[in-house]
């Protein structure tokens, strides 16, 4: 008799049938999820207790055991993001307590300590460890763990990807051995891995690691059987790459001369936006004391795998938090709460909630309970703000200057619609039919020549044409004929756009984000283009000169962003797998 069909029959004897199945499996699970032994017991007991209570809600075509999982997976979710849990009765007796099993880990760790690999896990941010548990020590497919966690399939296999180099870089300053390391992240690579099979080389690769432990780029390479030089070490600081510099693309790591250069410009721009950040978290200039340019800065730096807790920014990166945070009006009387706009209106807003949404899950408990308070609210906000009455149909959809402006244009509803994504891919319930809305607005300010403009007008269309790209790659419509059309427009204006136009840097953000995500010879030409004019613009203190509408660290914000697209550390800017699986055929 199956454990389901006993539990409906007889809930004592079910109860413990379940317990000596499944237990130890799951407490070794849960354990890696929440890093407490007596948390990890809590949630299994939680999710046993749960999975009795609903046995009539699971369907036998199912597993029962990823069932059960779900409902845990869930639990832990609800206390990592502070939300009340829904209380349920006890069930019949106490759930009696088993022999643990040897741990899973122990299988792998065929030399070295399992307890330092759990530990490892532990350390990685939770939207990573999830998926890490659930494919390799749960042996889930990636069609599962989409099922369960509620991600894209696509997502899962980015988290995937970069969780095994953060291992890879924590794990190398533990007692494991490098054979072991090596078996770990061999069996975790993504096909198409290995860069140019022509090659007869192998490039034994360490790169772009440590996101949980604040070391974000470190590269161990043996070319012709050589032995590295040096071997990594903790003292390595995070995205200090050594003379022969790799970058993450499309899911592969690639070696490029050019690469070196970006890597130490995005530095020494981190290095200036650092330094010029006052006290309280803003900065000086244009908007630098509004929710925009802190978070703009906050996000550079996670661009570039520095986390707050860990590393040389962790300070800088608390501060930017700090002061967007404080902005958020949380007066329950208020006429918006939960706005933090201020003098930068909904620029201000939306591009705070990105930033609140892209941080949660990686600052310590008082920050995450402070996100915890203020993001629901600003992301009904911006639902809220896209359902006002609007003058016309043109404008049904969009986003404007004000929470409750009756009309809309490209640029605001740019940021508002990548703040509700990045909340969605972080498990907030975004209705569909507001993401629905927005790709449908966007798409009206596209003109017959296939140009995105401000208020289907054409204006400003060299600068918001990626804008339009962008959103519709992020909200799923991949290649899509509107996008090629603005694709083609942009390709014959982008030089002339982004080196002479009063919006440069905005211009430069959306056009490098927009084409990283069709890929192919949009993003290479353009990638070329950028790191030839760009590089050679930018000041010695780090900083690029502003523009028409913003200030230093608006600009280097801006172009940091831009020029860290390929590392693909923000979760929001991850792309569309069918890129990187035409790329890599393209390589070989």
């Amino acid at each position: 008799m199956e454990i389901y069909e006993l539990i409906k029959k007889d809930r004592e004897a079910g109860a413990r049938m379940l317990v000596s199945e499944y237990r130890a499996r799951l407490q070794t699970a849960a354990k890696m999820l929440c890093g407490d032994e007596s948390e990890a017991e809590d949630l299994v007991f939680k999710a046993f207790e749960q999975a009795i209570l609903k046995i009539d809600d699971f369907r036998p075509t199912g597993s029962f055991y990823y069932w059960i999982y779900t409902i845990l997976l869930n639990f832990h979710r609800m206390d990592v993001r502070k939300k009340a849990s829904r209380k349920v009765s006890l069930c019949e007796g106490e759930l009696p307590e088993v022999q643990d099993e040897k741990n899973i880990f122990e299988e792998f760790a065929f030399r070295g300590s399992a307890e330092a690999v759990r530990k490892a896990v532990t350390r990685l941010p939770e939207s990573y460890r999830e998926v890490v548990i659930l494919k390799y020590f749960e042996e889930m497919s990636t069609a599962e763990i989409s099922k369960i966690s509620g991600i894209p399939e696509g997502t899962v296999r980015s988290r995937l990807h970069y969780a095994k180099d953060a291992l890879y870089a924590m794990l190398m300053d533990t007692e494991l051995s490098p054979e072991f390391a090596d078996r770990l992240v061999k069996a975790t690579r993504p096909k198409g891995w290995l860069y140019k099979r022509a090659w007869s080389i192998v490039c034994s690769l360490l790169a772009l690691g440590a996101i949980g432990a604040g070391t974000t780029s470190i590269l161990v390479d043996s070319l012709n059987n050589k032995a590295p030089e040096e071997k990594p070490s903790s003292k390595i600081d995070s995205s200090v790459l050594n003379a022969r510099s790799w970058r993450i693309a499309g899911g592969r790591s690639i070696y490029s001369p050019v690469a070196d250069d970006v890597d130490k410009s995005i530095e020494r721009a981190l290095q200036y936006l650092s330094s010029s950040q006052k006290e309280d978290g803003t900065f000086n200039g244009r908007y630098g004391n509004t929710a925009a340019i802190p978070s703009l800065a906050g996000m550079a730096f996670l661009s570039k795998g520095y986390l707050p807790g860990s590393g040389k920014y962790s300070e800088t990166l608390y501060k930017c938090l700090d002061s967007v945070l404080k902005l958020a009006d949380m007066n329950p009387k208020s006429r918006f709460p939960g706005f933090m706009g201020g003098e930068g209106a909904m620029y201000a807003h939306s591009i705070g909630t990105l930033f609140l949404s892209e941080i949660s899950g990686m600052v310590n408990d008082e920050y995450q309970a402070r996100i915890d308070a203020v993001l629901p609210h600003a992301i009904k906000l911006i639902v809220d703000a896209q359902n006002i009455k609007k003058r016309s149909d043109a404008d049904v959809g969009g986003w404007r200057y004000q929470p409750d402006a009756q009309d809309s244009d490209l640029s605001c509803s740019g940021w508002a619609l990548m703040a509700l994504r990045s909340a969605r891919l972080n498990g907030a319930k975004i209705p569909d039919e507001a993401i629905e809305k927005a790709v449908l607005y966007i798409k009206r300010t596209q003109t017959q020549d296939g140009r995105f403009s401000y208020q289907n007008n054409g204006g400003y269309a060299e600068t918001l044409s990626g804008a339009g790209i962008l959103c519709l790659e992020l909200c799923g419509r991949h290649l899509d004929p509107a996008s090629l059309k603005a694709a083609k427009y942009l390709s014959n204006v982008y030089k002339n756009t982004l080196l002479h136009s009063g919006y440069c840097y905005y211009a430069l953000y959306y056009t490098s984000q927009g084409f990283f995500q069709l890929g192919g010879d949009y993003w290479r030409n353009f990638e070329s283009w950028m790191h030839k004019e760009y590089l050679k613009r930018q000041k010695p203190d780090g900083s690029w000169q502003s523009d028409s509408v913003g200030s230093e660290p608006y600009a280097t914000s801006m172009t940091a962003l831009a020029l860290a697209v390929p590392y693909r550390m923000l979760p929001i800017y991850q792309r569309d797998e069918t890129v990187d699986d035409e790329e890599e055929r393209n390589e070989n």
